[in-house]
């Protein structure tokens, strides 16, 4: 008996010009039509909800309640993005007022118990310094070993670290370190020297990681608990994703470029 044409679901796409890099026909009819934008975003002290949204991080983040994320972790671009999500060249002042105007959002949404973390490269570290010292309490420098491709004719010296500034809204705020063997408070001699150099970070990375997964990891266990809020407004491929949920941890994530984020979303659900 053959199958009445009407019965028959036809893909989203049979016949894709070229696929993004990582993606494959069925994971953009999987996933296409699961993406969400800003518009979808409803959310209220309440009812919370995770999910992963196609759109800009200031728009996102106007749509989260106040007080309500515990954790924040990402990596802003190194230049504002316009509404269409290109990177904008722009000087100085404005890349400076661009991130001042998300970081004010970011206020607003954290609990008072809640925590920054913001990964930069050595050339806009100062920045981030004085815009977090402007909103929030600064507690600590990280300072990584980062794997960072540089020219093999340099006029300069090697560039092999990065930074990451861990700041937070009020002096009450979560931090605990685990070792491999043991749970550390601040005040515990015994186990792991707790400091902001770390020198373990492995080079090694997966496909469409911008960074290892231990450098979330150790974030993630040092300034959240299982069941907390995590929001990255600038979530590339979902790396602070993928980490969250291995935690058990419920992730909110922000992206403008929609081929990114359904290789994260891809990701997030696989793993």
């Amino acid at each position: 008996m053959e199958n009445n044409p009407k019965d028959i679901v036809s893909p989203l796409i049979n016949n894709y010009p070229e696929t993004p890099a990582g993606l494959t026909i069925n994971d953009l009819n999987k996933y296409l039509s699961a993406v969400q934008t800003h518009s979808d975003i409803s959310l209220d002290q309440d009812r919370m909800s995770e999910g992963l949204f196609n759109t800009d991080c200031l728009n996102g983040l106007k749509r989260i309640p106040d007080e309500s994320i515990d954790l924040i972790i990402t990596e802003p671009p190194n230049k504002k993005i316009n509404i269409d999500g290109k990177r904008e060249s722009s000087n100085i002042q404005d890349c400076y007022d661009w991130n001042n105007n998300w970081l004010f959002e970011v206020k607003r949404v954290l609990k008072n118990t809640g925590s920054i973390y913001i990964l930069t490269d050595w050339k806009h570290s100062s920045m981030y310094h004085d815009l977090l010292g402007r909103l929030f309490k600064i507690q600590s420098r990280i300072i990584w070993r980062s794997k960072i491709k540089t020219p093999l004719k340099t006029k300069s010296w090697i560039n092999n670290t990065s930074d990451i500034w861990f700041a937070t809204k009020t002096d009450d705020y979560l931090f605990r370190v685990l070792d491999n063997k043991n749970e550390l408070s601040k005040n515990n001699l015994l186990g792991q020297e707790i400091s902001d150099l770390w020198l373990d970070i492995p080079d090694k990375i997966q496909d469409f990681e911008k960074n290892t997964q231990m450098i979330y990891l150790k974030i993630l266990k040092a300034s959240s608990f299982s069941l907390n809020w995590v929001l990255d407004p600038f979530m590339s491929f979902g790396d602070v994703g993928v980490a969250s949920k291995s935690l058990g941890r419920r992730f909110i994530g922000f992206e403008k470029d929609k081929d990114s984020l359904i290789i994260a979303m891809k990701r997030i659900d696989e793993n």
